[in-house]
């Protein structure tokens, strides 16, 4: 199984990756509230998505330190739309 690093390193990667395919909707919001809560949902969506897509044991590893490192849940928690 992952490390706790491993898998922050991981969701990090994830999480700036999601950040890079919505950029545009970044840059457009400005510093409209609105913009910017619908480019934050947007890369929440992407991240999920990116989430999803990995393999079932890094899933698991990353799920694993989500239920049983509160830092760590907090920030993946509140990158990726729970379903």
């Amino acid at each position: 199984m992952m490390t706790r690093d491993e898998a922050y390193n991981l969701i990090c990667d994830l999480n700036e990756e999601a950040h890079s395919a919505t950029y545009n909707e970044w840059e457009e919001a400005g510093d409209d509230e609105g913009l910017l809560e619908d480019a934050s949902y947007s890369q929440a969506e992407e991240f999920t998505r990116l989430f999803d897509l990995l393999e079932e044991d890094k899933k698991s590893a990353i799920l694993h330190w989500a239920e049983n490192d509160e830092d760590f849940a907090e920030e993946f928690n509140s990158w990726r739309i729970e379903e």
